[in-house]
């Protein structure tokens, strides 16, 4: 004859805690700063209601809805803005804050986003869209990813402040960006264009507004620098 334990309700949810904080083996890697409703996380088959305050961790996919908004700040002081509707995936992070050996990849699939490196080497940082990659030196940066494949821009990126190259995953054509406020549309096909843009990309929460279009002879006119990995001073 079997005898029956029953395990108290109280002893289970520890269980429970315990098994979550295993599988959640990710490092901390920020926090969010302010948010938005809709605003979560990601991680295995968990979601965690985003809010002021909330841990991210490497892995996590933080996604929002149509008007949600999450602006996030790393340990490293990268900050990234994730607009309305967004999805990206923090697929890697390595804090490095004396040598080169750091890494920051994150992965967009859709939406708008604004990107500000933080203190580790320039060359750690790399944000992956479908149709290619951003890299940077010292830059505040926008990115719009579409989805819908009748837009012009599949991919449009604008620049705030520093230097951006973006490699084109279809052509491997190289759109450089040196100048504040313009942007270059990645097309459908892969081809590039690019444009003065004073409206930003991205919705902004109030505690993060957008920065502000400096008008005037600051921006020359503008011509395609950069666009195939042949070219001389192409890369970053």
């Amino acid at each position: 004859m079997y005898s029956h334990k029953w395990v108290p309700a109280s002893l289970l949810a520890v269980l429970f805690a315990m098994q979550s904080a295993v599988s959640n083996a990710e490092p901390r890697i920020g926090t969010a700063a302010s948010t938005r409703p809709n605003a979560e996380a990601l991680s295995g088959g968990s979601t965690q209601t985003l809010s002021t305050g909330s841990e991210i961790y490497a892995n996590q996919t933080v996604r929002t809805g149509n008007r949600g908004n999450a602006d996030l700040v790393f340990i490293d002081n990268t900050n990234l803005t994730v607009g309305p509707t967004s999805e990206v995936r923090l697929d890697k992070f390595v804090y490095d804050p004396t040598g080169s050996s750091g890494s920051v990849v994150m992965n967009a699939t859709r939406g708008a986003f604004r990107f500000a490196t933080g203190s580790q080497a320039k060359p750690a940082y790399r944000f992956d869209t479908p149709h290619g990659t951003l890299g940077v030196r010292g830059t505040k940066v926008e990115v719009a990813v579409s989805t819908n494949p009748r837009d012009e821009c599949a991919t449009k990126v604008r620049l705030i402040e520093g230097e951006a190259n973006f490699t084109v995953a279809k052509t491997k054509k190289v759109a450089r960006l040196t100048q504040p406020y313009t942007c270059a549309c990645i097309s459908q096909r892969g081809d590039i264009t690019y444009s003065v843009c004073p409206e930003s990309l991205v919705e902004f929460s109030e505690e993060t507004p957008a920065p502000p279009f400096i008008p005037g002879g600051a921006i020359s006119p503008i011509t395609a620098p950069c666009v195939s990995p042949t070219t001389p001073n192409c890369g970053i």
